[in-house]
C-alpha cells in the first residue's frame, strides 16, 4: 500500500512551524502550501476553503490511489494523528502506553492550559502598545496590567512551574528523558513567552536548557530553513 500524499497548509509568522519540524524529524514527504497574513497580521480568507475556521496549521491527507482527501485541524489533534499513523519506528512517540499518554497529555495541554493565559499577556500587551493617545493610553495600560495581576500573570507562573519541574525530574525532556513529539509541540508557547519577556529565562533554567538542546536538533534546522524560505523570520 502505497504511501499518502501530505500537505502542510502552512501560514507565515505562526504556530504551524512545529507541524514541519515534527514531519521533517520523522523524515516524512510533504508538500507546503503557504499563506500570507493580511496587513492585521490575519490569516488570509484563502484559508477558508480548505477549512471552515480558517486557521493554521492544516494538515490534508490524500490518498494516492483513490484520490479522497482528508483535512486536519487543531494542532494537538493534528500531532496525534501524525504519531499514531505514521511514527511507526517509535522516534516521537512511545511503544509504552503509559508513557505514550503522558505524551499525548501534552498535545492538549499546550493549547489548552499553558497557551490561553500567553494569549491574554499577549493581548494585552498589545493594549498598551496600540498608540492609543494619552491619557487613554494611562487609563488602558492601568487597566491591562490589573487583568494581568487578577488573573492571567499569576496563572502562567503556575504553568510555568508545573512545566519547569517535569523537565527537571523527566532528565531534560517533558517525557521519559527523551524527545518526543510533546517536546516539539510544547516548545513554541515556551519560546515565545522568553521572547516576549512574559517569563525570564533564569527562573526557569530547566526550560532554558530544554529549548537550547530541542532547537539543536537537525530536523529544527531543517525546518528552520524550510521556514525562513517562505518568509518566516527566527
Amino acid at each position: 500500500m502505497s504511501s499518502p500524499i501530505i500537505r502542510v497548509h502552512w501560514l507565515e509568522q505562526s504556530r504551524a512551524f512545529r507541524l514541519l519540524w515534527l514531519l521533517d524529524h520523522l523524515e516524512l514527504e510533504y508538500e507546503i502550501i503557504p499563506y500570507k497574513r493580511d496587513a492585521h497580521f490575519r490569516a488570509p480568507p484563502e484559508l477558508k476553503k480548505i477549512h471552515p475556521l480558517g486557521r493554521s496549521p492544516l494538515l490534508e491527507i490524500e490518498d494516492r490511489e483513490t484520490g479522497k482527501k482528508k483535512i486536519l485541524a487543531e494542532s494537538g489533534f493534528i500531532f496525534q494523528y501524525v504519531l499514531q499513523h505514521f511514527d511507526h519506528s517509535h522516534v516521537l512517540m512511545s511503544g509504552n502506553s503509559d508513557i505514550a499518554d503522558q505524551i499525548n497529555y501534552y498535545l492538549f495541554y499546550a493549547e489548552g492550559s499553558l497557551q490561553p493565559p500567553l494569549m491574554i499577556e499577549f493581548v494585552l500587551s498589545k493594549v498598551k502598545d496600540s498608540g492609543i493617545p494619552f491619557p487613554i493610553s494611562y487609563l488602558a495600560g492601568k487597566i491591562a496590567d490589573k487583568i494581568s495581576q487578577a488573573y492571567s500573570s499569576g496563572e502562567m507562573k503556575n504553568q510555568f512551574d508545573f512545566v519547569e519541574g517535569e523537565i527537571s525530574k523527566n532528565n531534560g525532556y517533558l517525557v521519559d528523558g527523551r524527545l518526543s513529539g510533546a517536546d516539539i509541540l510544547m516548545s513554541f508557547p515556551c519560546q515565545m513567552a522568553f521572547q516576549r519577556k512574559f517569563a525570564a529565562p533564569e527562573d526557569y533554567p530547566a526550560i532554558s536548557k530544554w529549548l537550547k538542546t530541542i532547537t539543536s536538533e537537525e530536523s529544527y534546522a531543517v525546518s528552520k530553513g524550510k521556514a525562513r524560505a517562505l518568509g518566516s523570520k527566527f
